[in-house]
Parts: structure tokens; C-alpha cells; sequence
């Protein structure tokens, strides 16, 4: 059994939000069989830690997602869920839309200012215009491409929502349909251990 990285929670707070969710978006590895994250700048848009399964975080290593977790927590819901656009060698979901997994944030934290010790030296760190960075620890599912959620253009209005299946898609989703795919994604085989067990074969090859 994979062995999750366990950190230290002092200073974290208890987090009990509603449920609905927010989408987070993540570039995916091109060559793996599980789609984790881009941990080698395969896409050109920088190396990726989030979502950070190994110690079941997302926000405290990389300030990405910030704005998207923020969102979340003032908007008091419950999961994350984690988008990405395929862009392997499987041609079925070949630049399709996907929903690979999701979070349920039980604590948070403001780390802002450990961003600010750890990225200072970045050019135009995007969190120096932010009040908070929250970063939040919870309970992570990840599944297959092949039973990740679709998302559709047309999925997002029948639902009521405006935007595209894309990147900047920033949708917080309402209580039903968080519940769809939460629902979802619990029908389907948990493969967490196995974006760990990948993404700790890619650190002993750096």
C-alpha cells in the first residue's frame, strides 16, 4: 500500500464548507497511463506540483491554483474538482475536457507568506496582488482517463452555467451537481495511490 507523506497540520484550520465545488485546473503528463500532474513541463507551461497527492494538498507548494482555491473557500463549498484538457496519445479523449478527480478540503491555511519566502525570486508571481493564498489538505480520488467525467460545453448549460470546457473555465459548481460528480467518481476505481506511486518515479529519476 502506498504511504501518503504526512505534514504538519499546526496552524491549519478545520474547514467544514457546503456541499458545491470549484473546478481547479491542471496540465497532465502525455506519457503516463494515469494522467497526473505535469511534473516535467512536458506542455511548456511550467512544472506543475498540484494537485499534490502525496501529502493530499493543494496550494501549499505552488501558488497555481490560488485564486481558484480562494474562490472555494470564500465561497464556503466543500471539493475541489480538478480539470484538465487531454492532450495524449489516446486519441478517444484527444483534447477533450476532463474532470480526473476530486478533493474534499477538511483544513486550510493562509500561506501566504510562505510563498513569499519560497517564490520572492520569481518573475511577477501572480500572489503578490492577493490578500491570502489559502492552500487546503483533504481526502483525494483520482481515476483513470478512461473513467475521468467529460466535461461538455453542453453538460455546463443544460446545468446552467456559462463558459466553455477549457482552461479558464472558473465555474463553482452548485450543490446537485457536485453531487453528480461526487457520486460519479465514487462509483469508479480509486487510483490515488497509483498518481503517487508515478509521480515518486519521476522524483528518484531527477
Amino acid at each position: 500500500m502506498t504511504i501518503r507523506t504526512q505534514i504538519n497540520l499546526d496552524g491549519w484550520q478545520d474547514y467544514r464548507g457546503k456541499l458545491g465545488g470549484a473546478i481547479v485546473y491542471t496540465e497532465t503528463s502525455h506519457n503516463c497511463i494515469v494522467p497526473v500532474r505535469d511534473q516535467l513541463n512536458e506542455n511548456g507551461n511550467g512544472v506543475f506540483l498540484d494537485p499534490n497527492y502525496e501529502t493530499g494538498t493543494v496550494g501549499l507548494f505552488a501558488y497555481t491554483n490560488t485564486k481558484d482555491i480562494n474562490k472555494a473557500v470564500k465561497s464556503k463549498v466543500r471539493y475541489l474538482f480538478f480539470g484538465t484538457r487531454y492532450e495524449g496519445s489516446n486519441a478517444d479523449y484527444k483534447n477533450k475536457y476532463l474532470i480526473i478527480g476530486y478533493m474534499r478540503m477538511d483544513k486550510v491555511k493562509d500561506v501566504r507568506g510562505l510563498h513569499l519566502q519560497q517564490h520572492i525570486n520569481d518573475s511577477n508571481p501572480t500572489f503578490l496582488t492577493l490578500d491570502a493564498c489559502m492552500a487546503a489538505w483533504g481526502i483525494m480520488r483520482f481515476v483513470s482517463f478512461e473513467d475521468s467525467y467529460v466535461l461538455t460545453d453542453e453538460v455546463l448549460q443544460e446545468w446552467g452555467y456559462s463558459g466553455r470546457a477549457a482552461r479558464p473555465l472558473r465555474t463553482i459548481f452548485k450543490e446537485d451537481h457536485a453531487k453528480i460528480l461526487i457520486e460519479y467518481f465514487d462509483s469508479k476505481t480509486d487510483q490515488t495511490d497509483e498518481y503517487i506511486d508515478t509521480i515518486l518515479e519521476y522524483k528518484e529519476d531527477e
